[in-house]
């Protein structure tokens, strides 16, 4: 890689300032992309259409960079970021002021890197079977088997007889160019390891396993010649590697209506889990791209720099510099890291190939690294490469069994979750049925390690605050499952994220003390009517909650200890017992629903939704909640003229005490302290009950006819006054969503 003229010469060799003005036109920035610069090149990528129209040029610079020398911190090297943020303008063409992302590019002094490979050393094509690429690999696995501790309390990961068998895998141990079996398990006794295959199908039909290609693929072989090009290339990786067997989807899953799919989809987690290292063909968006790809050594190695005389920032020593968000442009915006599917791929396999479009690059739970950085990525390139790694380990050694999938350190398993369904719900997939199952592999360790049941995307625990996910951008006009294209519609309760397509947010705890909780038909907690989970428990009221302190009352403190914790022992069996169905079930298979509507005992309102002042959002109005603010959600762009749509039918679902008051909540000012019963002092009664509100999370709904609804958005309310929600409360009904 190298940098043009102007980037060399207006930062790099700049002594007067450490800031200015990049590119004044889009023309000569495009103009140094092309040359191979490796900065505007970067910065190409991120112009919008708008910026490049020529009647925009006088828009020009569009991006200001900044030099700053960052101090070694721990394991951090010491490193020089250049930073580019965008200029913001009064424009004629409407977009945000924050049009453009901000971009760095990091410097790292040379032996920091160490080792590096030189243009003579880099192989000119990705193929391991000849150059460094090959060389580079058996370096990294020969690392992770000696010295990576974690990786190896994984028994998946050392070359020996695995803990899990695939129902069937391919046998490569045939001569090069010969006809490859597809060999059953329980036919062959497998002592070795597999490795596995992540790839995009594409649209065109490829060599599968069928009921009438069956006996000829596992007695003569899938003939060499009727491989595609990701196929043939997996299996001479995986003969590089010295493995034996490969599993690869359409090869080992009978395909078809008379096919397996249905009993082995639920057994994928299991097959990346407990693979000896996964081979991602990343830069492919079909079955024929292949992994291997040409190159120049000098476009895809660092940027070297050494100052022409004795520099200040560099001193005279030799510095790399590299784009950082490499990981993020080379990896994860790549044709397969954009399919829903792959994502339980990535988090579950224990090690990870990715054959990318100028390099290959390596993951396990202990390394990130790619070929131009083989010892890894330096600690500001890690951001996006770290979370990953670390969780991946954590979900290896749970499903071992010998260790949870939280530890002391850990950020918590909501955390994970939420962001687990943030990445996974910003891919897409061929086939919308399969969004639940296509994330089932994490869901399922989650739920053993939670120890609360599961049910199409949502938790049993916290469950009417799990019904308020929110789709983060309301950009659809009908929902999924009302479509009339068999590739999008999918049979999914409304309650679930997965009958919405768009990237989902998934809400947090209100407070470990809930003011507020629905009730089910009986006064219990909300659960799921799922297959093999019997509940028994006799129905209860609805679970009490500690007074709120008014003016007038003279416990003292210890009272108040007391009658709460008297309140929590009736309160323990509220979501009734369980016992040993006789029904039996696989826990490893995705859970199932007796019934999947889910009995609610609440406030049926309907308010009317009106735009946001702001231009972005709704808001609900409610002619009993005059007073407070309630933030709209719709999963839908509601349609104008729809009354269906604009004046939507919502439930409260759960709701929290706050102290301190706003006429708007969005202000700066806005300030929310949990109000805790016990706390209360008698000198604080008066003001604080005055102050106390109400806030929480619900839902919005359409009645499909009688007293079933389906969810149609969330809401978010604030600065409810307590008798306004308490005569809500006596106006609860029964009714089921679907």
């Amino acid at each position: 890689m190298k940098l043009c003229d102007f980037c060399m010469t207006h930062i790099l060799e700049e002594t007067k300032s450490t800031w200015g003005k990049h590119h004044e036109s889009y023309a000569s920035l495009e103009e140094s992309a092309a040359g191979g610069c490796l900065i505007c090149n970067g910065l190409k990528g991120a112009i919008v259409p708008e910026l490049k129209k020529e009647e925009n040029q006088g828009e020009w610079p569009v991006y200001r960079w900044s030099i700053r020398c960052l101090a070694r911190i721990r394991e951090s090297p010491e490193s020089v970021v250049i930073t580019f943020r965008f200029i913001p303008r009064k424009t004629s063409w409407e977009k945000p002021i924050n049009a453009l992302p901000t971009k760095s590019f990091y410097m790292f002094p040379e032996e920091d890197l160490q080792p590096l490979p030189t243009v003579a050393q880099l192989s000119k094509s990705t193929n391991p079977t000849a150059g460094s690429a090959g060389q580079q690999i058996r370096k990294w696995f020969n690392v992770c088997n000696s010295t990576h501790i974690n990786c190896n309390r994984r028994p998946a990961c050392a070359p020996s007889e695995p803990a899990f068998i695939p129902t069937r895998l391919i046998d490569v141990t045939s001569a090069p160019g010969q006809p490859v079996r597809v060999v059953e398990k329980t036919n062959l006794n497998i002592d070795s390891p597999y490795i596995t295959l992540s790839h995009c199908w594409g649209k065109d039909t490829f060599v599968r396993l069928l009921p009438t290609t069956y006996k000829q693929f596992t007695e003569v072989g899938v003939p060499w010649d009727w491989l595609t090009t990701n196929f043939a290339q997996a299996i001479e990786v995986t003969r590089f590697l010295g493995i034996k067997y490969i599993w690869i989807d359409s090869l080992c899953i009978i395909q078809g209506p008379n096919g397996d799919w249905a009993n082995e989809a639920g057994k994928m987690h299991q097959v990346y889990r407990n693979s000896y290292c996964n081979i991602a063909v990343v830069d492919s968006k079909d079955d024929k791209g292949g992994l291997y790809r040409k190159r120049r050594p000098d476009e895809v190695l660092p940027f070297s720099y050494q100052a022409k005389s004795e520099s200040a920032m560099f001193g005279n020593r030799v510095w790399k510099m590299v784009a950082g968000d490499l990981w993020e442009t080379e990896l994860m915006q790549t044709p397969l890291y954009k399919r829903g599917w792959v994502f339980q791929e990535r988090m579950l396999a224990p090690r990870i190939l990715h054959f990318a479009e100028k390099q290959i690059l390596w993951d396990c739970s202990s390394l990130s690294a790619c070929e131009t950085l083989p010892a890894g990525l330096p600690q500001p390139l890690d951001g996006v490469a770290a979370p990953d790694r670390h969780w991946r380990g954590r979900l290896q050694l749970s499903s071992n069994g010998d260790e949870p999938l939280v530890g002391e350190v850990d950020d918590s398993l909501d955390w994970f979750w939420k962001t687990a369904v943030r990445i996974y719900t910003s891919c897409a997939l061929t086939k919308g049925s399969d969004k639940l199952i296509a994330m089932w592999g994490i869901a399922k360790l989650v739920r053993d390690a939670m120890g609360t049941e599961y049910g199409d995307g949502l938790w049993e625990e916290d469950l009417e605050n799990q019904l308020t996910w929110r789709v983060a951008e309301c950009t659809l006009d009908t929902r999924p499952n009302e479509s009339q294209d068999d590739d999008i519609k999918r049979n999914i309760p409304s309650w679930s994220w997965a009958s919405m397509d768009g990237v989902i947010e998934i809400p947090d705890k209100l407070t470990n003390k809930n003011y507020f909780k629905v009730k089910d038909h009986h006064g219990r907690a909300l659960a799921f009517d799922l297959v093999g989970v019997k509940r028994f428990a006799p129905a209860r009221p609805t679970i009490q909650t500690s007074p709120i302190q008014t003016r007038g009352m003279s416990d003292s403190k210890v009272e108040l200890v007391r009658r709460e914790r008297e309140l929590h022992k009736e309160n323990e069996t509220d979501r009734g017992q369980r016992t040993n169905s006789p029904e039996k079930i696989d826990r490893n298979a995705e859970p199932k629903f007796h019934d999947k509507s889910i009995p609610i005992q609440a406030y049926i309102g309907r308010g009317r939704l009106t735009k946001n002042e702001t231009g972005r959002g709704w808001i609900l109005e409610h002619k009993d909640l005059a007073g407070a603010n309630i933030e709209a959600f719709p999963d839908t762009k509601p349609a104008p003229g729809n009354s269906i749509d604009e004046e939507p039918f919502f439930v409260l679902l759960s709701a929290k005490q706050v102290k301190g008051h706003s006429e708007d909540h969005n202000t700066s000012s806005w300030a929310v302290n949990i109000v805790d019963p016990i706390e209360v002092t008698s000198d604080e009664e008066h003001n604080t009950v005055q102050n106390i509100t109400i806030e929480g999370n619900g839902i919005l709904m359409k009645n499909t006819g009688g007293d079933r609804f389906r969810r149609t958005g969330a809401i978010s309310f604030h600065n409810v006054d307590i008798e306004s929600f308490k005569n809500l409360e006596k106006l609860a009904r029964k009714f089921w969503l679907y």
